[in-house]
């Protein structure tokens, strides 16, 4: 789902996505769900992180891969044969951006409602919930969600 456009660039910069050491430009994407999906099956992860969510506020539209199309058909599954990751193509669903910052959220509802809405699309289709969210670099830009915060105290018990 890497990002080869002008968007790619924009995406790039707001989220300062350049190596610390060398300054190479990092390679940006849409998020993947076959692929995470898998990860999840593989990995056992119960819950995910959505990281940098202020980089989309901008958006019109903000494309999620929801399925693969190899050879012409329409799959969900994980190529078994690394050099067939070469003729996947990503079909893409693409969901309607927010156009409001999120900086200023402090918790779930305080986010726009397309970026709620967006983040219950990754959970119903990732298989996940979603534990974090940062809408920043800064360490008070990011919210926990209630049941995960339930989850870490329950660690700290």
């Amino acid at each position: 789902t890497e990002i080869h456009d002008g968007i790619g660039d924009v995406i790039r910069k707001k989220g300062n996505e350049f190596g610390a050491v060398t300054g190479r430009p990092r390679r940006c994407g849409w998020i993947d769900l076959p692929l995470l999906r898998y990860a999840q099956m593989i990995n056992g992860i119960d819950w995910l992180v959505v990281t940098k969510m202020d980089v989309l506020d901008e958006l019109d539209e903000i494309p999620v891969c929801v399925a693969w199309k190899m050879d012409g058909k329409v799959t969900e599954e994980i190529p078994s044969d690394a050099r067939a990751y070469d003729k996947v193509e990503c079909v893409f669903e693409k969901l309607p951006g927010w156009k409001t910052a999120t900086t200023q959220a402090k918790s779930f509802e305080d986010l726009p409602v397309k970026a709620q809405e967006y983040l219950r699309f990754l959970e119903k289709n990732s298989g996940a919930k979603i534990g974090m969210v940062s809408t920043g670099p800064d360490r008070d830009e990011t919210m926990i969600t209630g049941e995960f915060d339930a989850v870490l105290a329950g660690m700290h018990a």
